[in-house]
């Protein structure tokens, strides 16, 4: 009897019931909830590791810039200590919205040490027009989706 009065007796005794009943039904939760949270994280991990190198490096970059190709080619091309520029057409059409504001900002990203510059000899150009940087602008690099790299030798 006395066990059961150290459970009744006021104002503890409600208090522990409440929190043994809490423990319970968190334990429940756990034994039912866990091998569902296993599979998720299972197909998550497969997921993952069957992306390619490039798909994990670029990341999120992927709903930017419209060709990994160009990402890398700016990254081999341009050197560390250089500065680069990003333009792109207001009539630039990719495949995502978010390029047109977004990408210079990726490229920023992904080319450090480089240094983004207005006046950068090294042009990342989403369609943009090559000449009007000048007749000794020279391209590189054309990918496809209208993407080029060119350089501007003074």
């Amino acid at each position: 009897m006395q066990r059961l009065s150290w459970w009744l007796e006021w104002p503890a005794g409600p208090i522990r019931v409440g929190v043994a009943f809490l423990v319970a039904v968190a334990a429940v939760a756990v034994v039912l909830a866990y091998p569902g949270v296993l599979r998720k994280a299972d197909r998550e991990a497969s997921g993952s590791s069957a992306l390619s190198y490039a798909d994990r490096e670029i990341a999120g970059g992927n709903a930017l810039v419209d060709d990994q190709l160009a990402v890398y080619a700016a990254r081999g091309l341009i050197p560390e200590d250089a500065t680069y520029h990003v333009d792109v057409s207001p009539d630039y059409e990719g495949d995502s919205d978010l390029t047109q504001g977004h990408v210079a900002g990726y490229y920023r990203y992904f080319l450090m040490p480089r240094r983004p510059a207005e006046d950068g000899p090294w042009i990342i150009c989403y369609g943009c027009d090559l000449t009007a940087y000048g007749a000794g602008t020279e391209v590189v690099w054309q990918g496809d989706e209208n993407i080029s790299i060119a350089r501007v030798r003074s």
